[in-house]
């Protein structure tokens, strides 16, 4: 046989089994999201209470705290943070986002609180099943929760894992837990309750519910409706 031949032969071989290694992620990835979809948030609009206990090396006892938050897909999110003390993340994209002192005093958001809420936070509440399916290996335990592992070595130097519940029906009220474990082995577990969703439809009735829930700090508002008058803090 001709060289030629053989390399048209290799050449077919090789592109037959990209196109099947790219067939078998294209399938795991769909596996992957029909898994989050019965997990995550499907509506745009909703509120709710969150708790949150971070647990830090050398410390006795987890870190606690609680709050309620707000969501608006075409708005952003109010994450208030009422004790031990009161302060808000105000998260409009991986751009605009920013922490709320009580007081009133607003600076930007940095660091890994930043990453976190970027990258896990409100993705999840956005229902961003994609995003989750192509950045993390995700598998069911017998529990029924969720288990993503990053896949990226970048994502591995800070992440070991999440973990995600979801527990309640028609009949009871629905509740999400999320574990997630840092790479030194620590957790940061948040339970999301009394999860509230709102019919209306737009950033305007979006932003007027927010000045409903917020009625005393309602900047907070106004920081996410016109975020880039804030840039410059």
């Amino acid at each position: 046989m001709k060289k030629t031949s053989l390399k048209w032969l290799t050449a077919l071989w090789m592109v037959a089994v990209l196109a099947s290694t790219a067939a078998m992620a294209g399938q795991t990835e769909a596996s992957e999201e029909s898994l989050l979809s019965g997990l995550f948030p499907s509506n745009c609009y909703f509120s709710g209470h969150f708790k949150q206990q971070k647990a830090v090396k050398g410390l006795p006892a987890a870190l606690s705290s609680s709050g309620d938050f707000f969501y608006a897909c075409d708005l952003g999110l109010v994450w208030h943070t009422s004790t031990p003390f009161s302060e808000a993340v105000l998260y409009v994209n991986s751009t605009n986002n920013f922490t709320a002192q009580d007081d009133g005093t607003l600076s930007p958001l940095r660091g890994v609180a930043r990453y976190i809420m970027s990258n896990i936070f409100v993705r999840l509440l956005e229902g961003d099943t994609r995003y989750f399916a192509e950045e993390f290996a995700v598998s069911q335990e017998e529990t029924k929760s969720l288990v993503l592992l990053p896949e990226s070595e970048m994502m591995q130097k800070g992440l070991e894992a999440i973990r995600i519940s979801k527990s309640g029906d028609k009949t009871a009220p629905v509740t999400l837990n999320i574990k997630v474990t840092d790479a030194t082995g620590q957790d940061t577990q948040v339970l999301i309750e009394q999860i509230k969703h709102y019919n209306f439809d737009g950033k305007r009735k979006a932003y007027e519910q927010c000045l409903e829930m917020y009625s005393d700090k309602t900047n907070w508002c106004q920081v996410l409706r016109s975020p880039s008058r804030y840039d410059a803090l």
